[in-house]
């Protein structure tokens, strides 16, 4: 027996981050996620599973509008013609109460209800699987505890959406434990709500798949789906099948041994060229960072924007159309001694010394009275979504490095030689 287990699907969810710029491959970003889930199925159908499950988020923020749920009802029908059943439980982004445009799917397709967790048992395979979805977005209780106990002589999967304790990275949705999921006696545990991969138990295994496409530059690498083989003797293997249509990839290039801006471009175009290489024909979504001292600081801090457009221009050039660049940010440091500033008697030294003094005491910069109004005016959502806008002290401390060093690096500038 085979199946696919994916989770995450998040269809139709816009790749967040991706600034258009002239050139760009807009097409292949905005339906990424559509080719991501189609990918899916094209192993689901190559493999010749028995069925496939979707543990959760197979929707954004809900139902809307019936486009999405038209292309999933199209989708289905093809695993249909294949023979393959899939097994669907809601999580928070797609919960009963969000779904306001739901289509009656086909019916190849069994959907967890969300008031109870129940068992769905197929005769033939001698599987049951057992889940429950999600009746409302925030799902504070452990759902897990109320699962079915395993039936006998089956192989039994668990179908949950929840962020296990430990996973402090995400918001703490049917919140379990290890403990409880192992002691259900299933031999499987199909999970969902983290969006990276990660075994956390292989006997039984209890897996998380990540999800099928990376939304945004926290969630970098490739993405897969879980291919999960239960051979007679009732052995389990998996594997992973990669997914991602657009891979997100961090980039840090070392400045450090470069003098002038020309050199730090072509570095970045031979770290550009390579990506290429690795992209396998698809558009990869780069976020690159430039660090390290430098002559060039002063030059590449006086014009930022100057800076992303040499680089979107470097990725066009050894691209061809696959590199699409989301974010370029400008880190280096100047090439000066910042223990002899702070002893000049000059407005260097004046502002060295300031800076060092607020670092030495990080409450005094949360207590700046500016700060605590800026903070009091953000909109309620910059909490929210993949990088949030927090005004703490790391946060502060970090800009105050920034600042330091791009008024220095110019102040030096002016300095007669």
């Amino acid at each position: 027996m085979k199946f696919i287990h994916c989770a995450d699907v998040h269809l139709d969810t816009p790749l967040q981050g991706l600034a258009e710029y002239p050139g760009a491959p807009t097409k292949e970003i905005r339906n990424a996620t559509r080719r991501a889930f189609e990918k899916v199925l094209d192993a689901a159908v190559s493999e010749d599973v028995d069925f496939l499950i979707i543990a959760g988020d197979l929707y954004d923020t809900g139902l809307k509008s019936f486009e999405s749920a038209l292309f999933f009802n199209k989708q289905m029908t093809r695993l249909a013609d294949a023979g393959i059943d899939v097994y669907l439980i809601y999580g928070n982004h797609d919960a009963a109460s969000r779904l306001i445009k739901q289509l009656r799917p086909p019916r190849n397709v069994h959907i967890f209800r969300a008031t109870e967790p129940h068992t769905l048992l197929n005769e033939e395979l001698q599987v049951a699987i057992h889940g429950q979805s999600f009746s409302t977005p925030a799902v504070t209780e452990d759902l897990a505890v109320n699962y079915p106990a395993p039936v006998p002589g089956f192989f039994n999967v668990g179908v949950l959406h929840t962020n296990l304790a430990g996973m402090s990275d995400h918001a703490n949705y049917a919140p379990c434990s290890l403990h409880t999921l192992k002691s259900k006696g299933y031999q499987y545990w199909a999970l969902g709500h983290v969006h990276n991969r990660h075994i956390l138990c292989a006997d039984p295994y209890i897996v998380y798949p990540g999800n099928i496409q990376g939304r945004h530059g926290k969630e970098q690498g490739e993405k897969s789906c879980e291919l999960v083989t239960v051979a007679d003797a009732g052995m389990v293997s998996i594997m992973p099948i990669s997914t991602s249509v657009v891979p997100w990839m961090e980039v840090h290039i070392d400045t450090s041994n470069c003098q002038i801006s020309d050199e730090i471009y072509d570095q970045v175009r031979t770290t550009l060229g390579g990506l290429v290489l690795q992209a396998k024909d698809r558009v990869t979504a780069v976020r690159l960072k430039l660090f390290g001292a430098t002559d060039a600081h002063a030059e590449l801090n006086r014009d930022p924007d100057q800076v992303r457009n040499e680089i979107i221009s470097i990725a066009n050039e050894c691209g061809n159309g696959q590199l699409w660049i989301e974010r370029v940010k400008v880190a280096t440091a100047p090439l000066f001694d910042r223990k002899s500033l702070i002893n000049r008697d000059d407005p260097l030294g004046e502002i060295a010394r300031t800076v060092a003094a607020l670092r030495s005491q990080p409450e005094a910069l949360a207590d700046l009275a500016s700060i605590q109004e800026l903070s009091k005016k953000l909109p309620a959502d910059t909490a929210e979504g993949a990088e949030p806008i927090e005004l703490g002290t790391g946060t502060l401390i970090s800009a105050l490095e920034e600042a330091e060093d791009l008024l220095l690096a110019r102040l030096v500038a002016l300095e007669p030689q």
